[in-house]
């Protein structure tokens, strides 16, 4: 069996020293893209997108924190387009509010329903878990957010819990709820080797 390509393409900086550590440590054989993001828009990861389906990967991500769509209207327009338009041959996965909420999903018992509008607002309960923590490159370099997750939390309850919330979010799309769908490209990782 011909081993299978994916590029992955996160927002910022987050996405990108967390697959960074996971591809590592894995040793998985997938991009992340862009090589160092800078806060990446809409048309700046599709144009990504197009560049990697156009070397022929066989996979390619993409990475949005709803938080900012959804103060952006216009924007989130656009991405519900985009969905349509690039349908199966890119894989949009949603996190909401923000890439930070599938961290917190390690430590949260069962899938409870959480709501935070942004970052700032699910900060203070992650760092009950992650003491310190905060989206910048020095904390990045020092602490290997993947290895971190899994030693001082749990990957399979992580799992678990996203698909919970969901289908939740699937079932009643009219809810406000924390979610993150970062479980299926953990799962498209696995199914790789």
């Amino acid at each position: 069996m011909a081993k299978k390509s994916i590029a992955i393409i996160g927002e910022g900086e987050t996405e990108w020293f967390y697959f960074d550590a996971l591809r590592r440590d894995r040793r998985f054989p997938f991009k992340v893209a862009p090589d160092f993001p800078r806060h990446a828009d809409m048309p700046h990861m599709l144009k990504l997108a197009e560049r990697y389906l156009s070397e022929g990967y066989d996979y390619v991500v993409c990475l949005i924190d709803m938080d900012r769509l959804n103060q952006n209207s216009i924007e989130m327009q656009t991405y519900q387009r985009l969905k349509q338009r690039y349908g199966k041959r890119v894989l949009f996965i949603e996190t909401g509010p923000c890439s930070e909420f599938w961290f917190l999903l390690h430590f949260i018992p069962t899938p409870a329903i959480r709501r935070f509008a942004n970052y700032d607002q699910l900060l203070p309960e992650l760092q009950k878990y992650l003491p310190g923590y905060e989206k910048t490159k020095r904390y990045f370099r020092q602490h290997d957010i993947y290895r971190t997750l899994i030693e001082t939390g749990n990957l399979q309850q992580a799992m678990s819990n996203a698909e919970s919330l969901c289908t939740l979010k699937e079932e009643h799309p009219d809810y406000v709820v924390a979610y993150s769908q970062m479980h299926e490209v953990l799962r498209l990782l696995e199914s790789m080797l």
